[in-house]
């Protein structure tokens, strides 16, 4: 018993003869009775009652049918649910993000052209996010971290230039520029060490040979932030991950080069399945726009 010769078997039963069930299946009408006969023969039995054109399946041909329907339905469905897939009506993304802002642009970009996909969304580290793609745990990471591993495919979103923090009351928040040299001397706040910004900040510091002890270490920007608030040292932050905090100033670095480089990143098997190509496209066109 092949599908095959089921399927020929319910086209017949369905359309009421062979060649309408030939030309619903888009075979020949031979092939068909081919199809039927056989199933026939294995099992020794008749499905069907021939009388010239007429064609009426046997009490054993209607009970095969009972049995074949839900078969056939069931067929249908996933035509369907994978036709859905593939026009992206219907799916699910997962994204974690160390640039909430761009991450969140992104799906606000996608979900107005694709709003039935479920999109989740959670926050983490540079260096998480890239165990999590390369865990497969996630589809996607929008991230800071360096995208090296040969697996992975990546799309640059943003490079930023690194920026000054100081309190605006201080004498620093007067300036229009400061040297990485005065940031040194006026106690510079540190970042955690897996902070893609601590890294970028610790070559410039070495690449200008200056030593400098922290005179803070805080775990996240939201608390170096804080700390700059309340006078406890200066730090060092990437232009667009400061939104703004009342007696806080950025200023521009005058002799740091480095830049921040975050990218839209998957694993390469992954790169071109429907929703996250469709989220690459997105991002592309944003990045142009």
């Amino acid at each position: 018993m092949q599908y095959v010769q089921l399927r020929a078997v319910h086209a017949v039963a369905l359309h009421g003869g062979f060649s309408a069930a030939a030309e619903a299946l888009g075979v020949t009408q031979p092939a068909i009775s081919d199809q039927v006969r056989k199933l026939e023969q294995e099992y020794g039995c008749v499905l069907f009652h021939r009388r010239g054109r007429l064609v009426e399946p046997t009490e054993l041909g209607r009970r095969l049918l009972t049995v074949l329907q839900p078969m056939f339905d069931a067929h249908k469905q996933a035509e369907r649910l994978l036709t859905q897939a593939e026009n992206i009506e219907y799916g699910s993304l997962s994204i974690v993000a160390d640039a909430p802002d761009l991450a969140v642009g992104l799906i606000a970009s996608f979900r107005a052209l694709h709003p039935n996909v479920q999109v989740t969304l959670s926050i983490a580290n540079a260096d998480t996010c890239l165990e999590r793609i390369a865990n497969a745990t996630v589809d996607l990471a929008v991230t800071a971290a360096p995208s090296v591993d040969s697996r992975l495919h990546a799309q640059i979103l943003r490079r930023d230039r690194l920026m000054a923090l100081v309190q605006k009351r201080s004498p620093l928040g007067e300036k229009k520029k400061i040297s990485l040299g005065v940031l040194a001397a006026s106690g510079l706040i540190f970042r955690e060490a897996r902070s893609v910004t601590q890294r970028l900040l610790e070559t410039e510091l070495q690449q200008h040979q200056i030593l400098c002890e922290p005179a803070l270490v805080v775990d996240g920007r939201e608390a170096m932030v804080e700390a700059v608030a309340a006078g406890l040292g200066v730090g060092v932050i990437a232009a667009s991950e400061y939104g703004g905090r009342r007696g806080v100033r950025a200023i521009p670095v005058s002799d740091c080069h480095a830049k921040m480089t975050v990218s839209l990143v998957s694993l390469k098997q992954q790169a071109n399945t429907r929703l996250v190509s469709e989220i690459f496209k997105i991002a592309a066109l944003d990045s142009a726009g």
